[in-house]
């Protein structure tokens, strides 16, 4: 038997958008024909609608032993605030379960919608614990970069984090830059940068000056192995080998970027031993590691500690878990003695 102490943690997820497929059905189109679905679909979500797909979605991670719960949440006209009121009430209604923390996400860009400052403004007075930007979204990533950051001072949030770099393009990266802001402004363990799938076609050279940058600003990078489509996957190892710390998330579930997804977080870690090899016994047990591990933020680790879940599995060695994703054996909640 094995026990993973206080359960996985997912650290990237979209459960405003999960479950939108079913009902819709999904047609495997370029990625802005999907998008433009998505907005289409935004339009029409109710309240409601939101919180009945996140259940759905919640209710997938926690039977496969998730305890914590980072999701990104659109803010934009389309759905205005409907995903921030939603996800706050999912949030009391799941407590005793599973810890939810809110990032505030302009996934739309402010070119699109210049409006949607205002609206993320509004949304980080609601109580969220995070806001999000997407480098990809506006011609000038790096003043998106900025509004995002000139946000994010006008409230104390956990995190500030950002889709980065995801197209995979040399050209599109911006990782660097991020790092250096990020710097600059001394958000040490703040900032969150999100797939950088560029960092893994630019030269070697640059690639390393990058991962320096990034470990020395103090930045955490999230990787998300069912994303990746045709792109690469981020320098994982050479990042952990840098002391960046790395997290790992699911990303989206069942709707119109990803129609599959179960939410195990044992099988996201699978996927990224099998694409980038971690099959060594010491490797194995830090990608374990990173799926467990505890959120620095004080509050957040504390209500995770709260939940007393402890993870069960009927395996002999760790490297199982990975190996054969077995189905937990309980989640029964620690009893003190």
């Amino acid at each position: 038997m094995k026990t993973i102490q206080s359960g996985w943690k997912n650290y990237h997820a979209h459960l405003d958008k999960g479950f939108l497929i079913p009902p819709n059905r999904y047609e495997d189109a370029p990625a802005p024909v999907r998008a433009e679905w998505t907005r289409d679909a935004k339009v029409m979500m109710t309240k409601q609608d939101i919180k009945r797909a996140a259940s759905q979605a919640l209710e997938k991670m926690t039977v496969h032993g998730t305890t914590y719960v980072r999701t990104h949440v659109d803010v934009d006209p389309l759905v205005e605030l409907r995903g921030i009121e939603a996800m706050l009430e999912i949030k009391q209604e799941w407590k005793d379960r599973v810890v939810l923390d809110i990032v505030a996400f302009n996934q739309e860009g402010f070119d699109r919608f210049p409006e949607t400052t205002v609206l993320l403004e509004e949304a980080l007075k609601l109580g969220v614990n995070g806001i999000g930007g997407h480098t990809s979204m506006d011609k000038d990533a790096k003043a998106h970069i900025h509004n995002i950051f000139a946000l994010a001072e006008k409230k104390d949030l956990d995190w500030i984090e950002f889709h980065t770099d995801e197209t995979g393009n040399p050209q599109d990266f911006n990782l660097p830059y991020l790092a250096d802001i990020t710097n600059r402004l001394g958000y040490k363990q703040k900032v969150t940068a999100i797939h950088c799938c560029s960092l893994a076609n630019v030269e070697e050279e640059l690639a390393e000056r990058t991962i320096e940058k990034v470990a020395h600003a103090g930045m955490t990078v999230t990787t998300c192995p069912t994303a990746i489509a045709t792109r690469n996957l981020t320098r994982v190892k050479d990042l952990a080998k840098a002391g960046v710390p790395i997290q790992l998330g699911s990303d989206n579930l069942r709707d119109y970027f990803n129609p599959l997804g179960s939410g195990n977080m044992l099988q996201y870690g699978q996927l990224l031993a099998y694409v980038q090899r971690f099959y060594e016994k010491e490797e194995l047990e830090q990608l374990l590691s990173w799926l467990s591990a505890t959120p620095l933020n004080q509050q957040v680790a504390i209500a995770i500690e709260k939940l007393n879940r402890n993870v069960d599995y009927e395996v002999d060695r760790l490297s199982d878990l990975l190996a054969d994703v077995p189905v937990i054996a309980s989640t029964e909640k620690t009893i003190y003695s």
